[in-house]
């Protein structure tokens, strides 16, 4: 039976992050076509201001929409720009676990340096390496339900999710 979680929204802290950055790329680019530049300078600039304004407008769009998909045979992870698949036989399904930062513990498994992805207050997507010197696959806007889903693969993913408990009980 396949079953979808969702991740947990934006904060407003995400929320915010993501405002300020496309605000900045858009200041950027009404900058640069008021400076006195050479047109091929401008059109360069833009060429890569444009696509990364896309980007970004899409990812924030899409990022409410992220779920994590449990299928008997698969598990996915469809966030923006990031969406896999695992068998369900290389995922540790006893190592499951909520991660708990608040009080201290856990730190280990914390995001240190983004490896391939975002980071900004508020959110986390793509592979980090933690503080713990293991890599992971994260995507976390709040850090009160996090989930840990040890892999066979060597790496971990680190989901926050809406009901942390229904994928715990759904995997037991």
């Amino acid at each position: 039976m396949t079953q979808s979680f969702a991740l947990n929204p934006l904060g407003s802290t995400g929320t915010l992050s993501f405002i300020a950055l496309l605000i900045g790329l858009i200041g950027i680019g009404v900058y640069i076509y008021y400076k006195a530049l050479p047109q091929t300078s401008k059109v360069v600039i833009a060429a890569v201001l444009l696509p990364m304004l896309i980007a970004f407008s899409w990812m924030f769009y899409k990022v409410n929409d992220a779920k994590l998909i449990v299928t008997p045979d698969l598990v996915t992870v469809d966030v923006p720009f990031y969406r896999f698949s695992l068998p369900i036989e290389e995922v540790d399904l006893m190592g499951v676990r909520q991660l708990n930062w608040s009080t201290g513990a856990d730190i280990e498994f914390k995001p240190d340096l983004r490896v391939n992805g975002v980071g900004m207050p508020g959110f986390q997507l793509g592979w980090f390496s933690l503080v713990g010197h293991s890599k992971a696959f994260v995507a976390v806007t709040e850090a009160d339900n996090v989930l840990l889903i040890p892999t066979t693969k060597g790496y971990s993913i680190l989901l926050d999710l809406e009901q942390p408990d229904t994928l715990l009980s759904h995997l037991r």
